[in-house]
């Protein structure tokens, strides 16, 4: 990598690993012109909130972002188009492993484990033929999690009956 251009590399391992506070700022001192080259958002282990100060921070010095993980390479350049950086924080949102149990944000604990949003998303995935696997997937559900779900909230919402 050194040969070909790059000051520094970092790879994430047990015995290479930096702390992240120092990754953090390697990144946030970054300047114009200088480009980080990464397999996926989740290699920075940053929450939603702490990506998008960054890719912000990358956009207002000039700093060019690749995500070479994907079946596409992902190239955010400071005259990129903003949608879809917000459309891959989403997807970094949906897709991160929780760092703590106690961190979710579900609501209120009687609340249930999908908002009304996610479980019409479900359905709809649902009646399309999506396994209840895959939906589980999705929101880090049991396939028997999201069958009780699905049963659950069809009986309970006469607008549900409707729709199907």
């Amino acid at each position: 990598m050194e040969t070909i251009g790059c000051d520094v590399v970092l790879e994430d391992g047990p015995a290479a690993s930096p702390p992240r506070r120092n990754l953090m700022n390697v990144l946030i001192g970054l300047k114009r012109g200088d480009e980080v080259l990464i397999h996926g958002l989740e290699a920075l282990d940053a929450t939603t909130g702490e990506l998008a100060k960054l890719l912000r921070r990358f956009f207002e010095t000039g700093v060019t972002l690749r995500i070479v993980g994907g079946s596409r390479v992902e190239v955010l350049a400071p005259e990129g188009a903003i949608p879809r950086v917000l459309a891959l924080l989403a997807d970094h949102e949906m897709r991160r492993p929780a760092r703590e149990a106690g961190r979710r944000r579900r609501g209120s604990a009687d609340a249930g484990p999908l908002t009304q949003h996610q479980l019409k998303f479900a359905r709809d995935m649902h009646r399309r033929g999506h396994s209840m696997r895959a939906i589980g997937l999705l929101f880090r559900l049991t396939p028997n999690e999201v069958a009780r779900l699905l049963r659950s909230q069809h009986a309970a919402s006469p607008d549900l009956e409707a729709e199907a």
